[in-house]
């Protein structure tokens, strides 16, 4: 039984994960995910609870902003933005997911969860743009989608989740929890996905962002991709709780694949055949993926909530694996080079957190330090030959993180029933370059010669911005509950100086509608756009502020349809 003590630390935690879980889905899908009913299995055994949920979701989107011609005059851009005219539809997906827990008498038990798909608006031939002389150099041989385009845009396919069994049992007077298999654990407080990107959390998880970005609605349990690993969790004393987590598997995040519908650029990442770079030097093939061993991965984790804190820290180490790339070009002969992603690994991850209850509204707080990190390199920047085995050739060093959020609920007013609203400060610094500083592309480093931020060069600090607002109207119409959510995310200022991390004037904005009919049935309409700051000469793009400033004319509404059953 909760101490009053633990219900008083655990407050502006519970708050921050019933609204942590919709926010993060809303913003990093660019739709709000709603509440889902169990269907309970009643299996005759006394204490035993089987519950099995399936989600079926329609999504229908599209193109409704018309194509920026010198973004599709960009021979690295041109097939994403040609991929889909204004007016096509650039989703026509279905979406099954399905979940089954056992729980015996509370205290052990399994997991076991699968999704599939099928989206028509993909076939098997890429799309590819008309302008001279684009057509002759797809990235794709042949203007066929590769098998990875194939199985994961158009289906039908599907893959396992979830799949773990667990524990509950007291160890001395510490109660105990212990999960072993495939699941996903998520550190400290970060809100948004900028936030996941520079929190403690980063990389604990492979994102699937080619879902997120291709199914709005999507839920976030859907994003976060599980691996097999081994975690405990004991509660020590009632102020003081410790976790574990050791990893036996790797996988990288998924992303817009070059040549679909919201790929920026048209070589990344791992669906692409080849990237043209010029008549004189041809194509370059894409190479093996240079991988970190599956498993090895592991960290540690304490919260402390004192009483006299009101609230609950948070100390972290982890030692992990990169899940994003950085993207290297190789020549290995005359017209011949090849370009590799390089996933760096043995990297350390010290943190500290902070959630407190304010005022009635949670906040949260993280600063953290990355030891050995990968640095930003120029796309396509040239390596001096391959990695060796265990080996990575990219800019290496050392960056601190920071983040600040609040999020809360206002109460009934004249204009509506009820509102979440959330917001997320962000802010990275790199200390020192430890290796490959001829390809750390910085202000001040020789990739960045004779540029600056505005090509994507990264600056000493960088500070973003993200914040989420849904107002809800109750029954607004007999058994319907309508929602207006918005979102907006934006680099404020610098460039950060990690893959992906974020770039000043880039970022992403939503707004729409949902409607919850008799909380079983869930529409969303919304409209869906980017934001960022390119340089050209005149025709074509030839630098850009950050990946999804070639979004910027991807304008699209989207429909989605979701129960659960």
């Amino acid at each position: 039984m909760n101490t009053p003590l633990q219900r008083q630390a655990k407050a502006p935690r519970t708050l921050r994960r019933r609204l942590t879980a919709a926010v993060a889905a809303s913003f990093a899908t660019s739709l709000a995910a709603s509440g889902a009913l169990a269907f309970e299995i009643d299996a005759g055994i006394p204490d035993l609870s089987i519950r099995w949920d399936n989600t079926v979701r329609f999504n229908y989107a599209v193109r409704v902003e018309g194509r920026d011609d010198k973004i599709g005059n960009s021979p690295i851009a041109d097939e994403g933005t040609y991929s889909f005219d204004r007016g096509d539809a650039v989703a026509t997906r279905f979406d099954l997911l399905t979940e089954l827990d056992v729980i015996y008498k509370k205290r052990f038990g399994g997991r076991l969860s699968a999704a599939g798909w099928y989206d028509a608006a993909y076939g098997d031939d890429s799309r590819t743009n008309p302008n001279p002389p684009f057509p002759n150099i797809p990235s794709y041989i042949g203007k066929k989608y590769s098998n990875y385009i194939n199985r994961f845009y158009q289906g039908p396919s599907g893959e396992i989740l979830d799949a773990f069994v667990f524990g509950r049992f007291d160890v001395g007077n510490a109660p105990t929890a212990v999960k072993a298999g495939r699941h996903s654990l998520y550190w400290g407080e970060s809100l948004f996905l900028g936030g996941n990107l520079h929190g403690v959390a980063y990389a604990q998880n492979p994102l699937d962002l080619q879902k997120g970005f291709a199914t709005p609605g999507v839920e976030a349990k859907e994003l976060f991709r599980p691996l097999n690993q081994l975690s405990a969790q004991s509660q020590v004393t009632d102020t003081l709780s410790i976790a574990a987590q050791y990893l036996f598997e790797w996988e990288s995040y998924r992303y817009p694949e070059g040549g679909t519908y919201l790929g920026p650029v048209d070589f990344a990442f791992n669906g692409p055949d080849r990237q043209f770079l010029s008549p004189a030097l041809g194509f370059a093939s894409r190479g093996t993926p240079v991988e970190p061993d599956q498993n090895g991965e592991f960290g540690l984790a304490a919260r402390w909530s004192p009483e006299w804190l009101d609230g609950t820290l948070g100390f972290y180490y982890r030692n992990y694996a990169d899940k994003l790339p950085q993207t290297f070009l190789t020549q290995v002969g005359p017209n011949n080079s090849r370009y590799n992603l390089i996933y760096a690994d043995k990297i350390d991850l010290f943190g500290v957190s902070l959630a407190k209850n304010i005022g009635g509204v949670s906040v949260g707080a993280e600063l953290s330090y990355r030891h050995n990190t990968p640095l930003n390199s120029q796309v396509l920047g040239i390596a001096p030959g391959l990695p060796a085995e265990g080996e990575t050739k990219g800019p290496r060093g050392d960056t601190y993180h920071g983040l600040v959020n609040a999020l809360g609920v206002i109460s009934q007013t004249p204009v509506f029933d009820a509102a979440t609203w959330a917001a997320e400060l962000v802010w990275s610094h790199w200390a020192k370059v430890r290796s490959g500083e001829n390809l750390f592309y910085a202000e001040g480093f020789a990739p960045c010669n004779g540029r600056d931020k505005w090509d994507g060069c990264t600056t000493k600090n960088y500070v973003g911005l993200a914040v989420a607002f849904t107002p809800t109207w109750y029954q607004a119409f007999p058994g319907v509950d309508l929602q207006a959510p918005v979102t907006f995310a934006q680099g404020l200022s610098g460039n950060a100086p990690v893959v992906f991390g974020g770039n000043e004037k880039n970022g992403n904005w939503s707004i729409g509608v949902g409607a919850d009919v008799f909380q079983k049935y869930r529409f969303d309409l919304k409209y869906i756009d980017y934001l960022g700051r390119y340089r050209d000469n005149g025709v074509a793009v030839t630098t850009q502020n950050g990946f999804t400033t070639l979004l910027k004319d991807r304008g699209f509404v989207s429909l989605t349809f979701k129960t659960t059953f």
